[in-house]
């Protein structure tokens, strides 16, 4: 499925793409054009820097057949219609959140249960074993685009705003912008607030602006655009474990041949493996940071996140249940509660 044909699609940017990737290519038998909304961070970060191994890592096994274009800064436009783009096979790869491919097949959705996941390692269990694979085998049959892996999108979901956030209450009427993700939508809804779909590159100056009144995300994605000068209040309330996932066009990876789909692979997978052991160290960092520019954070107590639980969960599962494939849910719903008693002894 998607939004824009891919007719449409050209008219509009296959000039421009071609210019980009025409200006940055090496002399190579295959191309892929990768696409990040963020400006790239020199120093050490959680999928920055897995992501330029990933570009080191294909061009010199493939002995230089297949050169990897990486588009910071949101160059190719902003992530929503790139990944229509990946696909519609005009990029040919996208870093991004689950939210972004839950338009495009709504088994995503899966994702935002709330609460789902006591702690990474479950996550990592389940996401990597069969129900993802799963997962990503539906993504790439009903939109053309195939999740090659589930990574760290720097940990828990959580809330922030411009006023002291302490408890349930203090979100009630707020404006919380969110993905375009109906199940998130739904968790800001259960909460009190009015959820409000804002474009990642635009979220700085909604902020700025009082377009929206606050957001979510993890502390590491928070940190990326300097959202510690627009918002002053985080509570810790965890409320979804949102992974990221590198999203390839099917198309384009078939017709790679069998051993450049193989280096694809294998270097996708050591992309989440650094990542993942990145973040688990940056974790404690991030909060000083933000601490240390004035960001005041709140941790509920094991009451109030039970609250949140109690008032979120069954309103997503809900929705859930009637958007996604029961085969699917069940999966998930099964292994999260076998990796959360696994990883709790």
């Amino acid at each position: 499925m998607s939004y824009l044909t891919t007719k449409t699609l050209k008219g509009l940017a296959i000039g421009g793409i071609a210019l980009l990737a025409a200006s940055t290519a090496i002399a190579a038998d295959y191309t892929m054009k990768f696409s990040i909304s963020d400006s790239e961070i020199e120093g050490e970060h959680f999928t920055h820097t897995p992501l330029r191994a990933f570009k080191k890592e294909i061009e010199e096994k493939s002995d230089g057949r297949m050169a990897v274009n990486i588009f910071w800064s949101g160059q190719l436009g902003k992530t929503d219609s790139v990944v229509n783009m990946v696909a519609n096979g005009l990029v040919e790869a996208i870093m991004g959140a689950d939210g972004f491919a839950s338009p495009y097949d709504q088994n995503v959705q899966v994702l935002g249960i709330p609460y789902l996941f006591n702690d990474r390692a479950a996550a990592y269990e389940v996401l990597d074993g069969p129900c993802g694979q799963q997962l990503s085998d539906s993504l790439a049959k009903k939109s053309g685009m195939r999740a090659m892996v589930w990574h760290e999108n720097g940990g828990y979901r959580n809330y922030s705003a411009n006023k002291p956030l302490t408890s349930v209450e203090d979100l009630k009427g707020l404006k919380i912008r969110t993905m375009n993700n109906p199940v998130h939508m739904e968790i800001v809804k259960s909460l009190g607030a009015s959820p409000t779909p804002v474009p990642w590159q635009d979220l700085y100056t909604a902020l700025q602006t009082g377009v929206v009144d606050g957001q979510e995300n993890s502390l590491a994605i928070f940190r990326i655009p300097k959202l510690e000068e627009v918002q002053k209040h985080i509570i810790m309330d965890g409320h979804v474990y949102s992974p990221g996932a590198l999203y390839f066009n099917q198309k384009w990876l078939d017709s790679l041949p069998e051993d450049l789909q193989q280096i694809v692979k294998t270097a996708s997978e050591n992309f989440r493996d650094l990542n993942r052991e990145i973040s688990a160290k940056a974790e404690k960092e991030d909060r000083a940071y933000l601490e240390s520019n004035g960001v005041e954070i709140y941790d509920p107590t094991p009451e109030q996140k039970q609250q949140f639980r109690e008032l979120t969960q069954a309103p997503a599962l809900a929705y859930i249940k009637d958007s996604v494939d029961p085969e699917i849910l069940q999966c998930f719903l099964t292994a999260a509660e076998e990796a959360n008693a696994k990883t709790a002894n």
